[in-house]
């Protein structure tokens, strides 16, 4: 099994009620290999008298090309259907969600909720992949995505929803294109500084 990215010590030894032994290691250790493909956890079981190793597959371990702003949504036990949460990547948020599944009518449109393309409501203002072309902008729920003013290469179904004071933390708003939704999802520190 895998462990969630939250848990990654999951696979240690454990007593019978499912508790890690952290307690009774002495000198655990965890190290990466030289170009970080592999993760080795070891150390020494003081009851029952072992030393043991265990080598990870980093990629089955982590979603190490996951990249979003809360990574604490990945694997919590609820299904976040919008991208980047619900990609392969992210491994479809975790494993919360299940996987896509094509959409009557729509040749290349994978969605994990099939009955929210067209069903007469542009899902959460407009984001991926429900409005995205090979879905139909949701079914022609959505808006056609238009150009948002001062970011060029910025599409989105709301331009008024970029730099609104609230984050919407989903792509195509949540993106280097269109200044991560105007500087909403950034933390203050860097909001100030980043440019495109």
């Amino acid at each position: 099994t895998k462990n969630p990215p939250h848990r990654p010590y999951t696979l240690l030894p454990m007593n019978s009620k499912g508790i890690i032994l952290g307690e009774i290691i002495l000198g655990f250790e965890l190290e990466f290999s030289i170009d970080g493909s592999t993760l080795a956890v070891g150390g020494y079981d003081l009851v029952r008298d072992f030393g043991f190793v265990k080598v990870y597959d980093v990629r089955e371990l982590f979603y190490v090309d996951c990249t979003v702003e809360k990574p604490e949504k990945i694997g919590n036990g609820f299904c976040d259907v919008n991208e980047p949460y619900y990609s392969e990547e992210c491994g479809y948020d975790g494993g919360d969600c299940g996987l896509p599944v094509l959409v009557e009518g729509y040749d290349n449109c994978m969605v994990p909720e099939p009955t929210f393309i067209g069903n007469g409501f542009c899902y959460v203002d407009g984001v991926l992949p429900f409005s995205s072309e090979k879905c139909g902008f949701d079914g022609g729920d959505c808006p056609i995505p238009s150009p948002v003013e001062g970011y060029p290469n910025c599409l989105v179904s709301f331009p008024e929803r970029i730099a609104d004071g609230t984050c919407l933390d989903s792509l195509p708003y949540n993106s280097y294109e269109c200044g991560f939704d105007g500087g909403d999802c950034l933390p203050p520190e860097f909001a100030q500084t980043f440019t495109l």
